[in-house]
């Protein structure tokens, strides 16, 4: 488990007590859950190495590239819908590419869990978010367990002040940041992220089938499905065949030249390349893919 001073670090950062002390968390299926791929590696010895996909547009493609071989995880698919391929879930207009890699899958869902980003670049989810694409699993004991984690641990590191006789322990957690110095603050989130690992291995059953069990089957009712991928090796970059007119604006003149830009990024990073007539195309493509990797 990481080192005391290390969460001190974390903690001064910012970006992971914001998530940890969200003030939308008001029930214990709302606690964010680390999707760590150290600690999962405690838990799951064995890596699911897998080809997964990833829409991203111009700028994003130039970023996966510092990506690669790092720690630092993405949300990618097994399967999604044409039409939200070429438009991108969480991009903006421009260019838009499906790039497909090889990657450790730390969380398989059969639909979009809505994983938070910290800016060490680990992904957070709750129960809360699990339930939406896990329906039918009972989290009833979890639930228990976190509340058996969660109230000591509060009761341990905030105190109730003046006038908060009546307040919660959410609204206490939710106080954490403006009533603990930082190394408190960092042993908080310490106790918090060892008693979450406690929590999911004894609870292994019930997290393997929320948290890896689509991995065995990769075909989903829902538009897209998300894993939660690192250590990533960008094999193909697939682009989409733009429209040309007989008369071309300078837009698509412009929108021309930035793919080609592209493939040629793509190229110069050991990528291959490849243009498809429609998006329907590429969504058998990748189905196809993922029905073969099963297969192995």
């Amino acid at each position: 488990m990481k080192s005391f001073k290390q969460y001190i670090n974390e903690a001064r950062g910012s970006s992971l007590s914001d998530l940890l002390f969200l003030p939308r968390i008001g029930a214990y299926d709302q606690l964010m859950i680390p999707i760590s791929s150290p600690m999962f590696k405690r838990i799951w010895p064995d890596t699911l190495r897998a080809t997964v996909f990833h829409t991203t547009d111009e700028k994003g493609i130039r970023e996966i590239k510092k990506l690669e071989g790092k720690k630092k995880s993405i949300s990618a698919f097994f399967e999604m819908q044409a039409r939200y391929m070429r438009t991108g879930v969480a991009t903006q207009g421009g260019i838009h590419s499906v790039l497909e890699m090889d990657a450790d899958v730390l969380l398989s869902a059969k639909g979009d869990i809505m994983s938070h980003l910290d800016r060490t670049g680990r992904r957070w989810t709750s129960i809360s978010d699990l339930k939406e694409t896990s329906r039918g699993i009972n989290f009833s004991k979890v639930q228990v367990d976190l509340e058996r984690m969660f109230s000591p641990l509060v009761s341990k590191y905030l105190a109730r002040g003046e006038f908060q006789d009546n307040s919660t322990i959410w609204e206490l957690w939710r106080m954490a940041k403006r009533k603990v110095d930082s190394k408190t603050l960092g042993l908080i989130i310490k106790d918090y992220m060892d008693g979450m690992e406690r929590v999911i291995k004894k609870n292994i059953d019930t997290f393997s089938s929320v948290m890896m069990s689509y991995a065995k089957k990769r075909s989903t009712d829902y538009s897209w499905d998300e894993q939660v991928v690192n250590n990533i090796k960008v094999k193909t970059a697939h682009f989409f065949k733009l429209p040309i007119p007989i008369a071309q604006t300078d837009d698509q003149i412009e929108m021309s030249e930035k793919q080609q830009e592209l493939i040629e990024f793509a190229k110069s990073s050991g990528w291959s390349s490849k243009i498809w007539e429609s998006d329907i195309e590429l969504e058998v493509y990748i189905r196809k893919v993922a029905k073969k990797e099963l297969g192995k």
